[in-house]
């Protein structure tokens, strides 16, 4: 006859508890580590767009934050906008998913999109190189750099913007 006591059947429990976790957690975990991610696609046209131009007004704000600071010589402070810069810019990058045309970009973006995604990869890389200007507390190349930056704003506006 089967005897079963309370220590087992509390073993018992606890291991199909465990079981049941581990089953959620296999199943949830991937489903979190997704929902992580921006999923642009899922996003109307409208938040894309207002997205879009906030990302790009915060990109103008910091670029003018950051230009008197460029002959300052302080370089703690520069360091923090242009780690936010980069982190907005490389945001902005991906906020012009197929079919999110409107605002102020230009349908050329889409018709043309490997000069437009050369253009941003040329703004991400001039924002990279002040970073290492900022690391050798280099204030002659930190200001090129800084230029080199504003130039490839400008030339994406040109071509890109309405």
């Amino acid at each position: 006859m089967l005897k079963l006591d309370i220590v087992t059947l509390q073993g018992v429990y606890q291991k199909l508890n465990m079981n049941i976790k581990l089953i959620l957690l296999l199943i949830f975990i991937p489903l979190i580590a997704l929902s992580h991610d921006v999923n642009i696609e899922d996003k109307n046209v409208e938040k894309i767009v207002k997205e879009r131009m906030e990302k790009m007004s915060k990109i103008k704000a910091l670029s003018t934050k950051m230009h008197p600071l460029t002959m300052s010589g302080i370089f703690d402070e520069i360091k923090e906008y242009n780690e936010n810069l980069l982190h907005n810019a490389k945001d902005f990058k991906q906020l012009f998913p197929e079919g999110s045309q409107g605002g102020k970009a230009s349908a050329l973006i889409w018709e043309d999109r490997e000069t437009f995604d050369l253009y941003i990869d040329n703004f991400i890389e001039s924002i990279e190189k002040i970073a290492l200007s900022i690391e050798n507390e280099d204030s002659v190349s930190l200001i090129e750099n800084f230029n080199i930056m504003a130039t490839n704003c400008g030339t994406c506006h040109k071509k890109f913007k309405n």
